[in-house]
This record gives structure tokens, sequence and C-alpha cells, in this order.
């Protein structure tokens, strides 16, 4: 019955429930895609809304879980969690209704914070108590703590209103979800049969702030050109780099070979926005910066840079109209927001006034003492495999937020702990596909229907139905093979097959910053 006294908090450890309420829903009606696709449909549904809301021990915090439960005739036995966004533990009604449509019971958790996409650019309403002092606990719940509770919470839920828990249990994230997902996999490897990890966030406390880079080489020299020029380096590094994986199709398949070096067309003609203007040695050092990422003297602290085909103007280098025909930084985006908050602890931290060597010390200094909290980059899931659970985890080489590169490091060390890592986890790279979708590469097209097919029926992924915005089909490739041209019409799959990787030199893994880290 979906009724208020239907439902009892759960024992769990260090908690204490606020309150529990339970309504019927009819005819709800929402558009909702599922995490890391652009899937966005129309959804009418109707369920119990269950609303779980508890604090911890000692604490101040209060913490919601939304369960909400198809009615018994509509759900399939299965469960799927849902994950959030940059700073925002959960998204709501955008992931939550498709879930439902599809008839899984729907599960997020707000970790003590505001709902929504709005909130997922910043941490402003939640990350300090005071100006100085970072607030631990609403951290460590966003990090991992949250997610385990909204696992058992969700199941409880489950066994009360249907008689029993779920048959499969799931968890579906991109970015800040794809960090949670792994997360899961690394300490609460029980919690979920499936985990979804679309371009996982896994290094929040290192590339949060090192993502800054860019802006602040611009910001320190005082030169920013125009975003169109930013836009027109990218532009002429796929130019010299398309070909190099033996077709021209506006795509960087092989982002380690491209060689492109923006100072070498400094001088040249441009157009913007039907002006006819010259490449600058400022726009060259600010790309060459997003690119290459932030190294310190040593080597031993910094983070990756963005491949040459990602959108630079939309993270990394987020531009505003200033004064007299010029431009500025914007003042809040995601890394600035992890600077100010979690590294400077001062919402009136000014950015332009950071000399580059304060911002290597806040690099180490968030990597250092964040990791516990937030980082999902532990190669050992030993745990995971034991329990039987099964990840699929892929990330977009022209993703403009997260650099590929984090993600491949910690494949490369998974892959050498567990000797046959494929048999319970495979990551794919997906060419040209922007974070966690968009871009002019092949988007997984139904990756969660894939991984429920390999954990429910045993049918291993090994590759992922790929479609891009023309309908144009690729198959993406089980790292470490990646994705080559055989001949033959490129809008055709089979023109295209997987094969080992031909690339020489240092293993994204060995990168003395993230050895060492």
């Amino acid at each position: 019955m979906c009724s208020t006294n239907s439902f009892q908090f759960p024992n769990i450890n260090g908690t204490s429930p606020i309150s529990i309420t339970a309504a019927p829903i009819y005819n709800h009606t929402a558009s909702s895609l599922p995490p890391g696709t652009m899937d966005l449909a129309t959804y009418t549904i109707s369920f119990c809304n269950v609303s779980v809301t508890y604090t911890h021990t000692d604490a101040h915090d209060a913490v919601n879980v939304q369960v909400w439960l198809p009615f018994s005739d509509s759900w399939n036995g299965r469960l799927q969690a849902v994950g959030g966004a940059g700073y925002s533990a959960s998204v709501g009604s955008l992931y939550m209704t498709q879930a439902v449509g599809k008839g899984y019971i729907a599960l997020d958790t707000d970790a003590g914070h505001l709902r929504g996409v709005e909130y997922s650019q910043t941490p402003e309403t939640w990350a300090l108590e005071s100006p100085g002092n970072v607030n631990l606990q609403l951290l460590d719940n966003w990090g991992s703590t949250s997610l385990h509770e909204m696992a058992v919470i969700g199941k409880a839920v489950s066994a009360s209103y249907y008689g029993t828990e779920p048959t499969y249990s799931y968890f579906n994230g991109c970015s800040g979800g794809g960090r949670q997902a792994m997360m899961l996999a690394e300490r609460y490897a029980e919690d979920f049969d499936g985990l979804m990890a679309g371009a996982p966030a896994l290094s929040f406390n290192t590339f949060g702030p090192a993502g800054y880079w860019a802006a602040q080489v611009a910001t320190s020299t005082g030169a920013i050109p125009a975003s169109c020029e930013i836009e027109a380096f990218t532009t002429a590094a796929v130019d010299a780099c398309d070909g190099l994986d033996g077709v021209s199709d506006g795509i960087i398949s092989l982002p380690a070979l491209c060689k492109f070096n923006p100072h070498d067309i400094v001088g040249q003609e441009f157009s913007c926005n039907g002006t006819t203007n010259r490449f600058s040695e400022a726009g060259a050092n600010i790309a060459q910066a997003a690119w290459t990422g932030p190294k310190g003297a040593d080597g031993k602290i910094g983070w990756f840079g963005l491949n040459k085909d990602a959108d630079l103007a939309s993270y990394s280098l987020s531009l505003e109209p200033a004064p007299n025909g010029t431009y500025k930084v914007a003042d809040d985006n995601l890394f600035s927001s992890w600077i100010r908050y979690f590294s400077a602890k001062d919402p009136d931290w000014n950015a332009s006034a950071m000399s580059n060597d304060q911002f290597f010390q806040y690099i180490q200094q968030s990597t250092r003492d964040y990791g516990s909290s937030i980082a999902a980059s532990n190669p050992n899931l030993s745990a995971f495999q034991a329990a039987g659970g099964k990840i699929i985890t892929w990330h977009g080489l022209a993703d403009e937020a997260i650099p590929p590169n984090g993600t491949i490091a910690f494949m490369e060390q998974v892959i050498k702990l567990h000797p046959n890592s494929d048999e319970f986890i495979r990551f794919y790279e997906a060419p040209g596909v922007g974070h966690c979708s968009g871009g002019s590469g092949a988007a997984p097209e139904d990756a969660f229907g894939q991984l429920v097919s390999w954990v429910e029926n045993g049918t291993v992924p090994t590759t992922l139905a790929a479609v891009d915005s023309t309908g144009s089909r690729r198959e993406l490739c089980t790292f470490p093979l990646q994705q080559v041209y055989l001949g033959g019409n490129i809008s055709d799959s089979a023109s295209f097959g997987c094969r080992r990787r031909n690339e020489t030199g240092t293993l994204a893994s060995e990168a003395l910053f993230y050895s060492s880290a």
C-alpha cells in the first residue's frame, strides 16, 4: 500500500530518520533522458512516491532519498538508481522519470544538498560551513556515504511495497554520476549488480582545480582573445589530425598521434564572424595550456589536458565580453568554483589575483586533502569482482570537461592489477564525442541496455553500438583495443574494426603526477 505508515527507516549505522512520506502519483508527465545520452523523450508515469529524509549522528545535515515505485502491474522487478552531475548528487526527475517509464524502481539521493542541474556548476549552497571551513559532512555525503545509504533505503522500501527486494539493481550515471558509479564499485561492492559509469569524474579532487589552467594562463598574461579564435585553433587541429586514422570524417580518432602545435600557425589568417583575423601568440599559449594541462616544475603536480578536438570555450575557457570590446574569463564555472570553495575556501576569492605558484599549491592541496572523500580512482576492484558485478564505462575522446586520459590511466592500472578485468569491467573510447554526449562522433546508443544483458544473460558487450547525429553507426571497442578504419563507406559500422593500439610512448598511468598522486 502506498501510504506513509507502510514504510519504516532501515537500520543504517550512524544515521537516524527525520521523516518518511509516501503518496501515489498519477499521470505525471515530464521530459526525461537516461544519463549520458541525448535521448530526451516525454513520459507519462504513475507511481508510489516515497521520500525518506534522515540525518547523521552529531551532524546537522538532512539527506533526502527519493524512491519512485512503479505500481505492481508495471514493475519489471529491477531497480535503477540514477546519479548526479557536477557538484549536484542528483538531478531528480530529469533522470528518474525515464527509469519508471521503463518499469524500473527509480532511486536517487540529494546527499543533503539541493537537487537539480542548476546546482551542478557550483557548490556554493553547501561547500562551506563558514569562510575557511569546508563542510566535511556534506562533502563526505556527496563523495560516497550517501550512495550506500541510498541503496539500503531503496531496497528496504522495495521490500515493504512489493514484498520483495529487486531481482537486479543497477546504477546509471555520467560525469559526476560516473564517479558515483565507480565509488560504489570501489567501496560498496555488493550494493548493485551493474554499474554504468559514463565519462567518470574519477579524480575530481585533482582535475577540479587543474581544469582551470587554461583560464589561469589567460588571466595571468592579461591577453584574452575572442572565443572564436580559440574555436579556430580547435578547427585547425582537427584539420591537421583528422586523417591520422586513414579517413577524413571530422574526428580525431587517434589523439595520442596528433602532434599539432598551435604556435606553428600564429600569424596565419582565420575567419571570425565574417571578419578576417590572424592567430595570436596569446591564443596559441591558451590553446596549448588546455591541451597540455598543468605541469609543475618537477612533474609531480598537475593533470592531463584535453584532446585537441574538445570544445575549449565551454568549460576550460568560459569567456564573456568585457569593456572596450575585450574579453574576460567568466567568474564562475566548474573549475573556478572548486578553487573558490575547496582550495581558497573563500566565497569572495578573486581569480585574477591568483599566481601560478598558488595555483599549483591548490592542486597539491586538493589532491592530498580530498582524495579520501571523493576520489574514485582506486584500481583495486577485487571486492566488486568477487561480488559478481559488472561495469560498463566509456569516455568521449573529445570531452570538453573531464580529460579522457584520466580514465585511460585508471583503466591501465585496473588491467595491470586484474589481468582478466574484461570479465567484469569494460571501458570504451568514443572518438569525437563530447562530455557525456554531443560532438561529431558516434556516442553509445544503448549502453545501459547492453549492461543489463551482460548482467542478466551473460551477453558480453564486446563492442558498444554507437550512432552519431546523422545516423552513421560505429562500434566502440573494448579498451585497450582501438577503433580503426578498414575501408569502405564511413557511414557503415562494418567499415571500422577493433585492433591493438599502435601508439608508442609513455602510458597515461606512468605520468609522474598520476603515479605519485
